[in-house]
């Protein structure tokens, strides 16, 4: 027994007994910082016991820690290849700002890379500093975590410690030297009790979480409070040797224990992965305690204290369940890091990762996950895949992103930095030459002929790029390769490995070289080039500090779209497209790969006239790389919904089955491969429909009444079926369709209206003679997307709910169910959907869009309203109530 830290542990609960007796009698409430004492006692904490246990107890408790610690380090991957360091960064320059800094070692070594960081022991040290005449220009405090080492005060975290009382002495001595005190947190999610009273004494709050700005905005009683979200350190994080032998494995990067529901996530995940060809590996973090997962993964544990950071870049795969779901800008930094390395990343549902990350795999299930990690044909599919999450972090997730948009909150910089000029210098012809360099993603190019470059030219760019007709340059060239100037210090950067039409020429990928091969397949760093050498496009001396990067978007030779050939398919699925290419190509286009009847789908990439050139470049990618694409765009710049394109893919689909899948969202579980067999093995069948995943604030199964559970349903009587359950839709997407019977039927969906497809949904069912339910989740449903139609309410979204509802009640009187739709259905949709959305309007829209809504009610007079909600509606629009109509329905909720 430990004699010593039993006495110590002792006077530490004392002391917390008369600093409680202390707040009783002083009527004190107890606060959350009370509360975190508390559970920090170490006469409550577990490991806290364990030098008290008899000697027999403990003795068996350390030899099963090393017994485990030992089994770990023995699967620890042998023969990982060594990886070169990066050695700084050519592109973005350190910053001479000084910045004090309080928080963790390594974040604070971080940030000596962008700015010129000074830490300190003490209060004292930091006037020391002060008065020798250092210009800090804000003093910057981070949350010390467990298992953090701290630059000072490494018990902040502990709201009545000493640690805590100095800190807050030393932000006093900064407010009274007019230095701003900057508190940044990505922890408070699980940590804001701990901190927030720090944060309050604060003047500016930068917050990863965009669901704490109100608290904190309220906590601090200012509005200085600012969304920064995660990023990486592309120094340590970098995709630099990625192309070294890698294993095809998955690394769950996760710390246990987790809350009930994330252990649930990532076991449902690492089942999916035990019934592939892929290893597992679990991640040991520390030798003094049990790793607590579930039994049944602990002989997938591995453990090294010095080779971890080789193993998460040897592998293919990191599976990481973010802790936070429902945060629009917060998700996992190991999913930020991940990403950087080059690997591909498998994760839970998480507002933020799928709207800024639809190149990350997010699994709802073992099945779906089983099916995400086998989807790739090629190991070039697999490659391209991981260079996207490469390109999409350093792109304007690195630190030096972050560290810019601080500035521009503390007011020190004015103007964003923006893409650094590119001057691309071209030979050959040059009205080819023009329209490659036009369709570079690259934000800041300038282009000339050779023979035209000027020595203003040179001087005013950072980067030179040699363009020559005789290749191809696909639009992310010059983004890859100058993203690589991000994590490397080189004079230029280059392809060594390219494609000669469809014949690989090897050469270095994603390493360093000193040989230019090429300059017309290169990237150099302006200033160390003279006039002379770039109207030559000749150089000096062709051995030079370089860095090589991938084989793709570069071709040796011209590349021609051809529309694919027709042929014979089984299913035709209509993928209507507007601004979203990012989405359709990763999230809908790879969930159709995932499908076993994938080669048998005619996928029709309907563009109902997008005004972005990516969703253009992604459409004919597609079609570029699979034969089953076919695309059709119309050139007017958008109709306003889906019902257009999806209305035209009925009319151009060749097959005599239809699915719909819109981009934003995802095939899952192999459904319209189940619902093609039920269609094609039961006859007289117009329609089978599956079951819809809705993924938002909460996850949400969408089904129809009735199902038969893990079975199948016919109904005889669609009509008398949608009659008795009062209307009730379900997504259009979550079905397989006989063509014959839409076209038969003169079914449309209206054009330019929003929730077309739930009108659809009712005149197909009112249509249909047979149809079969099935129990089984056709399709992932991502209801929070970043500029959806249903997440943007402005007067404009009522008026195409105006254009669904006038077409509705045709529809209905023409089927002679309007009667019965307005006593069973109306009313309640009227007030748990649209009294609810215009709670949202803007404050300048809301007597329009009040307007909007009465003329829908119009659409379905005569009609007596019941509801209480509606009837006051309606009651206050007619007798010319409108200020008090807002005063209910939209100032009480702002």
């Amino acid at each position: 027994m430990d004699v010593r830290r039993l006495l110590s542990d002792v006077q530490e609960h004392a002391k917390w007994v008369r600093a409680e007796r202390e707040r009783i009698s002083q009527k004190e409430p107890l606060d959350e910082g009370d509360v975190i004492l508390i559970n920090d006692l170490p006469s409550l904490t577990k490991k806290a016991q364990l030098p008290y246990w008899d000697d027999q107890k403990l003795e068996t408790y350390n030899t099963g820690l090393k017994q485990e610690w030992d089994a770990a380090t023995a699967r620890f991957p042998n023969d990982l290849p060594e990886y070169p360091a990066s050695n700084g960064s050519t592109y973005y320059k350190k910053k001479l700002i000084d910045v004090a800094f309080v928080g963790p070692v390594e974040r604070a070594d971080m940030w000596n890379h962008v700015c010129n960081v000074h830490t300190f022991k003490t209060v004292t040290e930091f006037l020391e500093l002060v008065n020798a005449g250092v210009n800090i220009e804000f003093l910057m405090i981070s949350p010390i975590l467990p298992g953090d080492e701290a630059t000072s005060f490494e018990h902040m975290a502990t709201p009545r410690s000493h640690s805590r009382q100095w800190l807050e002495k030393l932000i006093k001595q900064a407010n009274y030297r007019d230095i701003p005190v900057v508190f940044h947190t990505e922890a408070d999610t699980n940590h804001y009790a701990r901190y927030a009273s720090l944060a309050a004494k604060c003047d500016i709050v930068f917050t990863a979480n965009e669901e704490r700005v109100q608290d904190y905005t309220e906590l601090c009683k200012h509005d200085r409070v600012f969304v920064i979200k995660p990023f990486v350190n592309q120094l340590r994080h970098n995709p630099i040797g990625m192309t070294r032998a890698r294993l095809n494995d998955v690394l769950v990067t996760n710390e246990f224990p987790m809350r009930k529901a994330f252990m649930e996530d990532v076991d449902k995940l690492m089942d999916g992965v035990l019934e592939t060809d892929h290893r597992l590996h679990v991640i040991k973090s520390d030798r003094d305690k049990n790793e607590e997962v579930g039994e049944a993964y602990r002989q997938y544990l591995v453990a090294s204290e010095t080779d971890m950071d080789r193993l998460k870049k040897s592998v293919d795969w990191v599976l990481h369940v973010n802790e936070v779901k429902n945060s629009p800008t917060y998700s996992a930094q190991a999913i930020y890091d991940a990403q950087a390395r080059g690997n591909l990343v498998l994760t839970n549902y998480n507002i933020a990762v799928n709207n800024d990350f639809p190149n990350v795999f997010i699994a709802t299930g073992r099945l779906d996950a089983k099916q995400i990690l086998n989807m790739f044909k090629t190991e070039d599919e697999k490659y391209r895949q991981q260079l996207a999450g490469v390109r999409t972090i350093m792109a304007g997730h690195t630190m030096h992103d972050r560290f810019e948009e601080m500035l521009f909150a503390l007011g020190l910089e004015t103007e964003a930095l923006g893409a650094r000029p590119v001057l691309v210098v071209g030979s050959g012809v040059e009205s080819r030459l023009q329209a490659m360099v036009d369709d570079q993603t690259y934000a800041n190019v300038r282009f000339r002929m050779a023979d035209a470059v000027t020595e203003t030219d040179l001087q005013e760019a950072a980067f030179v790029a040699f363009f020559d007709s005789a290749y191809t340059y696909e639009a992310y060239y010059l983004e890859d390769l100058i993203n690589a100037f991000k994590y490397t210090d080189v004079s230029f950067v280059t392809k060594a490995a390219y494609f000669d039409g469809e014949t690989l020429v090897s050469g270095p990928e994603h390493d360093f070289v000193t040989d230019v091969t090429d300059v017309h397949r290169s990237v150099f760093v302006a200033e160390q080039l003279s006039l002379k050498e770039v109207a030559t496009r000749t150089l000096k001396s062709r051995t030079l500090p370089g860095y090589a990067v991938d084989r793709f978007e570069l071709v040796k030779g011209e590349v021609v779209f051809q529309p694919n050939a027709p042929r014979d398919y089984k299913l035709s699925v209509v993928v209507p497209v507007y601004n979203n290419g990012r989405y359709l190509y990763n999230k809908c286009f790879f969930s159709l790969k995932r499908s076993t009847m994938f080669d048998d789908m005619e996928i029709w990439l309907v563009d109902d006239g997008s005004t972005d050139n990516e969703t253009s470049r992604y459409v004919e990618r597609l079609a570029r790389e699979h034969a089953n694409v076919y695309t059709y765009s119309f050139a007017d710049g958008g109709s306003g919904s889906a019902s257009r394109p999806r209305n035209k893919g009925v009319e151009l689909a060749t097959t005599p089955y239809i699915a719909f899948l819109d981009p934003d969202n995802e095939a899952v579980n192999d459904g319209y491969h189940e619902l093609y067999q039920l269609m094609t093995r039961e006859p007289g069948l117009d329609l089978a429909v599956g079951s819809m995943l809705k993924l938002s604030n909460r996850e949400a199964m969408i089904e129809l009444e009735g199902l038969e559970k893990g079975g199948i349903r016919m109904i005889e009587d669609p009509r008398a079926y949608l009659l008795e359950h009062n209307f009730k839709v379900q997504s259009i997407q979550a079905m397989v369709i006989r063509r014959d019977f839409i076209v038969d039927n003169g079914l449309k969906q209206v054009i330019g209206a929003v929730g077309q497809d739930s009108l659809f949904f009712q005149e197909m069912f009112l249509s249909a003679e047979r149809v079969a339910l099935v129990d089984l989740t056709i399709h992932d449903y991502y209801a929070a997307v970043a500029g959806s139609t249903v997440n943007t309410i402005t007067r404009r979204y009522f008026e195409k709910c105006v254009l669904r509802e006038t077409a509705r009640a045709k529809a209905f009187e023409r089927e002679g169910v309007l009667d019965v739709y307005r006593e069973t259905r109306f009313e309640r949709f009227f007030e748990l959907w649209y009294l609810q959305f215009i709670r949202r309007s803007r404050d300048e829209d809301f007597f329009g869009n009040a307007d909007l809504l009465y003329a829908i009610y119009e659409q379905f007079k005569p009609l007596e309203p019941k509801s209480p909600r509606f009837k006051q509606f309606i009651d206050l629009y007619e007798s010319g109530q409108k200020n008090e109509l807002k005063r209910l329905y939209f100032d009480v909720f702002r």
